[in-house]
C-alpha cells in the first residue's frame, strides 16, 4: 500500500487553488442607519459618504454567507453601533459578492472597520 509522506501531502495541499475573493474596497463616512433581522441573520448598516450611500452587512467576509450569531462581543457589530450612537467618521473595508435577490441588494459584505474621529 503505497504512503504520502509529510513533504508530498504539503505541496499537493499548497497547490490547491482558493477560491478568489471579491476585491476589497474602502468607503469612509458615517453610519445613519442600522436594520436587524436577527431570524433571517440579517444585520445591515447604511453609511454615507460624501458622494454616496452602500448598504454593508455582516457576513463572513471570505464568503459573503450570514452569520449565525452577530451580538455585542462581534467586533464588527459593536464597532458599527458605536460609530452610529457616537455619529464617528468609520472606514469600512467591504467584498462586493454580487447581488442577493432574497434581500433585494448587492451582498457587500464588511471585512474590516476603522474608527477615526
Amino acid at each position: 500500500m503505497a504512503t504520502v509522506s509529510p513533504s508530498v501531502g504539503l505541496r499537493l495541499a499548497a497547490n490547491k487553488t482558493l477560491p478568489l475573493l471579491p476585491p476589497l474596497q474602502w468607503i469612509t463616512g458615517t453610519v445613519h442607519e442600522m436594520l436587524v433581522q436577527p431570524g433571517e441573520n440579517f444585520y445591515v448598516f447604511s453609511l454615507s459618504s460624501a458622494d454616496k450611500t452602500v448598504i454593508l452587512r455582516i457576513a463572513d467576509p471570505h464568503t459573503g454567507a450570514p452569520q449565525t450569531i452577530v451580538n455585542a462581543v462581534n467586533p464588527v457589530y459593536d464597532m458599527m453601533k458605536e460609530a452610529y450612537f457616537r455619529k464617528l467618521q468609520v472606514e469600512v473595508g467591504y467584498r462586493d459578492f454580487g447581488p442577493d435577490p432574497q434581500a433585494g441588494i448587492n451582498n457587500l459584505s464588511i471585512d474590516r472597520v476603522i474608527l477615526t474621529q
